[in-house]
């Protein structure tokens, strides 16, 4: 993605949340809430730096496929 925007965000969040519908070795109820808690974390980041680098580390988790929950 160019960078980070709302709809890049709530793409991320949607897809993060899809993904974990697969999951079966890990507690699905559990992963949603942890991905809600992250995203409600770094809700209050202001630099764009810090946003950028959330965004891409949240990219990499998916692409990773959870990082190897899936």
């Amino acid at each position: 993605m160019a960078g980070w925007s709302r709809e890049a965000v709530l793409t991320l969040y949607r897809a993060l949340l899809r993904q974990g519908r697969k999951l079966e070795f890990t507690d699905r109820d559990y992963y949603a809430l942890y991905v809600r808690r992250e995203f409600r974390k770094n809700q209050s980041l202001t630099k764009q730096e810090d946003k950028e680098k959330q965004l891409e580390k949240g990219q990499f988790f998916l692409r990773t496929k959870l990082g190897g929950l899936v």
